[in-house]
């Protein structure tokens, strides 16, 4: 089959086929095509912005034959995003696996068919795991092990159920429960080894991103699992003010108590211990100056929010900034940034993180744009230290100690007045309002 780059589901079909070539299986090409098809079908569910055929095929360009077949199925289940098991391979998964209340139940059939699958987990017949507790990846394993079970050996089917449990991401010190799991399963010696150092190395490659060199780059990324979390965010034209600021805090929640540590792992060599204290610097500096970004980001929605509560109520964001990012191309659409007025700046700027506001991340998301004008006009004309001590004060607002006016009048009247005139040029049915705001903050 050709090397050349083609459309993901040839991409994961050829992979597929090369990578159970390679393990000298018999597979048949009509399976491995109806295989590989409900890999793509799964991966191509509405909503996946980050979990999709693109961060797969990427996963398996490297690695062994077992690494590649572990890349392809590691995201096929993304229960938070799909809200079901995928179509494509719900009658198999649905054997094993059954909804109720309180998450997923393991089913009887499960021991049967993928006995040693569970037991890579630590997990038996009867658990109930949920999003939070591995279920994706259990799932994805699962289907994994049922495709292929009549192709593959026992120990190649663990193999590739301990690289995928190894993509359960931010654990503590996921390494040592998985080796005492797998000597448990018979694995031993140079088996048990090569076993730990694939599945590790899969693992960090999963989050290869969190040690980008480019800040930038590692926001692209981080900014495609908004909208997986974050269903509201699908509908670019209509969602809120209210509904992009939460999305924000949670990012933000998330990545400010994130230990570095906990992003990538190693077993004895692998990586060498200097290339995993590179990963672990630079995670360490990516996720600081990301918290730092979403701060600054949340100091201007709070802006927004309060803004546009005192004028009125929450509004569509679209409707508060102007033209929506689908039509930045039109030169005659009116946006928010073009009224902001010009301040004397901050003495306390931080030049990477000013760049990284103005200029924005790698590439446009699909509810997005990739420079931040409100962001940058607010950081510029308050500082960073100011930003910093208005966050304070913004998630007072948001737990009700601040109603939005007092809020607005806690932070620095200049540029809060800049936008709420600024707006007064883009909705006309708060033009009032919104410049009578901008006076009272002023005076």
């Amino acid at each position: 089959m050709s090397n050349e780059k083609r459309s993901p589901v040839h991409e994961i079909v050829n992979a597929l086929w090369r990578a159970l070539h390679d393990l000298g299986t018999d597979a048949q090409l009509a399976d491995i095509e109806r295989w590989g098809f409900s890999i793509h079908m799964a991966l191509s569910a509405p909503g996946r912005e980050y979990h999709n055929h693109d961060h797969v095929v990427e996963l398996t360009v490297e690695g062994d034959p077992l690494e590649v077949i572990a890349a392809l199925y590691h995201d096929s289940v993304y229960l938070q995003v799909d809200q079901d098991l995928p179509h494509s391979m719900k009658p198999e998964l649905g054997t094993v696996l059954a909804h109720e209340s309180a998450g997923w139940r393991i089913l009887p059939a499960a021991a049967a068919i993928a006995g040693d699958t569970l037991a890579v987990f630590g997990r038996k017949i009867g658990d109930i795991v949920t999003g939070t507790t591995g279920l994706n990846e259990i799932a994805s394993a699962l289907i994994a092990s049922i495709q292929l079970k009549d192709l593959l050996t026992r120990e190649q089917r663990i193999a590739i159920a301990a690289c995928i449990e190894q993509t359960v991401p931010f654990r503590a010190d996921p390494v040592a429960p998985l080796h005492d799991r797998l000597v448990l399963l018979g694995f031993d010696g140079k088996l048990l080894d090569d076993t730990m150092r694939r599945a590790v190395r899969l693992g960090n490659r999963d989050v290869a991103n969190f040690a980008e060199n480019d800040a930038a780059q590692f926001l692209d990324n981080t900014w495609k699992l908004l909208p997986e979390s974050n269903p509201a965010l699908h509908a670019p034209l209509v969602y809120t003010v209210r509904d992009y600021r939460t999305a924000l805090q949670k990012m933000e929640g998330f990545l400010s108590k994130l230990p570095a540590e906990r992003v990538f792992h190693h077993y004895q060599d692998e990586p060498k211990h200097e290339t995993y204290a590179r990963h672990v610097a630079r995670t360490t500096g990516n996720l600081e100056l990301a918290g730092r970004y979403l701060r600054a980001k949340l100091y201007a929605i709070a802006v927004i929010e309060a803004v546009a509560e005192s004028t009125g109520g929450d509004v569509p964001i679209d409707y508060f900034m102007g033209a929506s990012k689908q039509f930045l191309n039109r030169i005659d659409l009116r946006r928010i940034e073009q009224f902001l007025p010009t301040l004397p700046p901050a003495s306390d700027l931080d030049a990477s993180l000013l760049q990284l506001l103005a200029k924005g991340r790698t590439s446009e998301s699909s509810f997005d744009t990739g420079p931040s004008p409100i962001a940058t006009f607010l950081y510029a004309a308050v500082g960073e230290a100011e930003i910093m001590r208005g966050m304070d004060k913004a998630r007072t607002y948001w737990a009700g100690g601040y109603d939005s006016n007092a809020f607005l009048q806690a932070l620095p009247a200049k540029p809060c007045a800049g936008v709420a005139r600024a707006a007064g040029n883009i909705v006309d049915t708060r033009r009032d309002r919104l410049f009578a705001l901008a006076e009272r903050l002023e005076h």
